[in-house]
């Protein structure tokens, strides 16, 4: 008698952040890095105390998606002048197409409005897929920042 595999939803929570989380944000952003930009892998490095320390400030605001205790993707986004201001979204290459980046944006987009703020950004490299993640969100591309990323804009 053979068995059959089982068949098993695999639930994803997204849940605050706690510090324990740090170093797989680390390695994810990493793994970006080393993915889309790795030119400018060895400055992000030399600027680990930096990001670190925006991670930090606006931990409240940093949010993970867990599937059986093991951090599968998080986002962060701060208050900037009165709006917010995506600051990264990243979802292991494992876990893509699965729904959970949606579910990241969709709590960036709840948490700013919920906190009052009106006017939602985040900036994205033109050859980034994740970029119509966010226009499927309702973001506009309303111009180009200086580092020649996308940016993209929407209202709660």
């Amino acid at each position: 008698m053979t068995s059959e595999p089982e068949n098993r939803v695999v639930a994803v929570v997204l849940r605050p952040a706690r510090v324990t989380d740090l170093p797989a944000i680390y390695r994810g952003e990493l793994g970006y890095i080393r993915q889309w930009e790795p030119q400018h892998e060895q400055g992000w490095r030399m600027a680990a105390e930096r990001h670190l320390q925006q991670w930090v400030e606006h931990f409240e605001r940093l949010t993970v998606a867990d599937i059986d205790g093991v951090l599968v993707g998080y986002s962060l986004w701060r208050e900037e002048q009165g709006s917010a201001e995506l600051c990264t979204l990243h979802v292991g290459e494992a876990h893509r197409r699965q729904g959970i980046g949606q579910r990241l944006v969709e709590a960036y987009i709840e948490q700013a409005c919920s906190a009052g703020l009106k006017r939602l950004s985040l900036d994205v490299r033109g050859d980034n897929p994740a970029r119509l993640l966010y226009e499927h969100a309702g973001f506009t591309q309303v111009g180009v920042n200086a580092r020649g990323y996308l940016h993209y804009e929407r209202q709660c």
